[in-house]
Parts: C-alpha cells; sequence; structure tokens
C-alpha cells in the first residue's frame, strides 16, 4: 500500500496526499486566494460547492480561511475523495466540509437546485484528443476532458446557483474561446478575468483565474496578476 503523507498547511489546516493521486499545485493555490479576495468585505454566512474537486484543497483552504463558510465537494477518483474526507476530520472540518465521489454530470442526484451562493473549479484543461496523455490514469483523467468538459462545469453550476452567483474557474489562456462559450451556453457572463504572469515569463499568460456569473449583463475587468501576489 502506498504511504499516506500528512501536509501541515497552516497552524490548522492539514492536507492529507498520496502517490498515485493528483496532487495540489500552483493552479489551486492560485484559485483559493484569487476567491478569498474577493470575499474578503462579505461577512455574511456563505454556501459554496467545489467541482472537480480532487483532494479537497480549495474548499479546505477556504474553510479554513474563512469561518462561517460550509462546503461540499464533487469529485470522481475514489481515493482523492477518501483523503478529502481525511484532511477533513485531522483539520476538525467535519462540521462544515462535506465530500461527495461521484461524477458532476450526476448533480442533479445530489443537491437542490440553486442550493449554493458560489462554486470553485479547477477543471481538466486539455481536450479528450490534444497533447500526450499522461503515463497514470489519475493523471490523465485531472489534466483531461474525459469525465467532463468545461461546458458540463458550467452546466453544473447553473443548476447549482442561485441566480446571482458565482462559479470561480482556473484555466489556461490558450482555451479561453472554449471558456467564454460555454459560459454563454450556460446563462453565464464573464465577469473578472485575472491573466497570471510569473518573473520568469512577464510577457506571456498561460493561467487565469475568473469569475462568472449566473443571469448577469455583459461588464468584463481584465487584470493582470504577479503569481507571487496569489500566495
Amino acid at each position: 500500500m502506498e504511504q499516506i503523507k500528512l501536509e501541515k498547511v497552516t497552524e490548522s489546516l492539514f492536507v492529507y496526499q498520496k502517490k498515485g493521486v493528483f496532487s495540489y499545485g500552483t493552479d489551486a493555490v492560485a484559485l483559493f486566494n484569487y476567491v478569498k479576495n474577493d470575499l474578503k468585505n462579505n461577512t455574511s454566512k456563505k454556501t459554496m460547492c467545489d467541482l472537480c474537486s480532487g483532494t479537497g484543497i480549495i474548499p479546505l483552504m477556504l474553510c479554513d480561511s474563512i469561518k462561517n463558510l460550509s462546503a461540499h465537494a464533487v469529485e470522481i477518483n475514489e481515493t482523492a475523495y477518501s483523503l478529502s474526507q481525511l484532511s477533513a476530520e485531522k483539520s476538525k472540518l467535519t462540521d462544515r466540509f462535506t465530500a461527495h465521489h461521484d461524477d458532476i454530470n450526476n448533480i442533479r442526484n445530489i443537491f437542490t437546485p440553486e442550493q449554493f451562493d458560489f462554486i470553485t473549479c479547477n477543471p481538466p484543461y486539455m481536450t479528450n484528443n490534444c497533447g500526450k496523455m499522461c503515463d497514470y490514469d489519475y493523471k490523465t483523467i485531472a489534466r483531461h476532458e474525459i469525465y467532463c468538459t468545461i461546458d458540463d462545469v458550467f452546466k453544473s453550476a447553473s443548476y447549482l446557483l442561485r441566480t446571482g452567483g458565482n462559479i470561480y474557474i482556473v484555466y489556461r489562456a490558450e482555451r479561453l474561446s472554449s471558456l467564454f462559450k460555454a459560459a454563454e451556453n450556460n446563462n453565464f457572463q464573464i465577469k473578472d478575468i485575472c491573466a497570471i504572469v510569473t518573473k520568469e515569463l512577464p510577457s506571456v499568460v498561460k493561467l487565469i483565474v475568473c469569475k462568472a456569473q449566473k443571469g448577469a449583463n455583459e461588464g468584463l475587468i481584465l487584470s493582470a496578476c504577479d503569481i507571487q501576489n496569489l500566495r
């Protein structure tokens, strides 16, 4: 059996990881900070759902930093789902964090409509027929649109969110056209995009974080963020 590794993220948050399960990285941390910054002036109680959740790092970090937040997470990989539950138990977040082992395309069998204030998602960003498939199935599933597409993400979010609710997504800049198309197809408008740049490649944008609102009118704010400022 592969050894489980326990990582101390903050003084109160502990995350279990395991070889053979896709680990969280820069994408997840950037999305967490983007969402946290967007919510910092909103003190009302919030309910959220994280789609394609992996080991639950994004909702766990948000619950750890926002004390009045309750979160659900949906993940298709059984081992990753189990690790998120262990992390919640270790971090004493089980009263505000609930994991679901399921496909996001089955979302109507899990939740009632318009149940959440906001959604987060770090979705697969490569099409099923694009790029080299990974050596391990779990990496291929996490990176390629095998079980869900970006349109599936927005379709699920449309069911889960109240009108005016937001979905926060981290995505690859090269697929912006697919992002906008999926949003429009499901009654969302992209309201804010932060293009992430690095000191190594200050003039090249490969990653973006964005906010899309259900039932909103057009009106986009575009900005650039240094990756160091999203940590």
